[in-house]
């Protein structure tokens, strides 16, 4: 080959090249934008307290309104996978990371309060809700609900205070953060 005929060469495979890479480039944002509108619904499913197999109902609404409204994009809307197996996984990880993000932050804590609530939902089954109020380095506040226990079987204080200590070591709170103050 000629150098003249390398350089056509090149500046062809160089094209081809790119426009490969765009293609997959313009899939992969498609399919981020898909997950991350899986994740929003989702959210909302646990935010609302609905059946987890509400994700199909919504998304058969979606592609009906995009019918209506922008029928071009009814790809995008069919690629968001909103079974019930993937709504699941996805309130699994966004709980995952906020118990992270709370861990984080119970990390800096330099002191930490915990208050608890026992009380008996719908189906007659005692809950212990566990609050952790933390204050850190630059005084800044912290109040979240750390977790929520169901207590099996008799709600004993000796079961009260088993079902304490396992919410504090899930949510790896350190003991000696912890201020303790009695009142009568």
């Amino acid at each position: 080959m000629s150098e003249y005929e390398r350089k056509q060469n090149v500046e062809s495979l160089s094209k081809k090249s790119s426009s490969r890479q765009n293609f997959f480039k313009k899939g992969n944002t498609t399919q981020e934008a898909a997950t991350h509108a899986s994740y929003i619904v989702a959210y909302n499913i646990a935010k609302h307290n609905k059946a987890l197999s509400d994700g199909e109902f919504v998304k058969q609404c979606m592609l009906q309104v995009c019918n209506v409204l922008c029928p071009d994009k009814k790809n995008n809307f069919q690629t968001v996978n909103l079974s019930r197996k993937t709504v699941t996984s996805r309130i699994e990880a966004i709980d995952k990371n906020l118990t992270s993000q709370l861990e984080s932050k119970i990390d800096q804590f330099k002191f930490c309060s915990i208050a608890m609530d026992e009380s008996t939902d719908i189906n007659d089954t005692a809950q212990l809700v566990l609050f952790i109020r933390g204050v850190d380095e630059n005084f800044e506040i912290t109040e979240e609900l750390a977790c929520m226990r169901s207590l099996k079987g008799t709600t004993k204080g000796c079961d009260i205070f088993r079902e304490f200590q396992e919410g504090l070591l899930t949510l790896k709170v350190p003991i000696k953060k912890i201020w303790i103050s009695w009142t009568l």
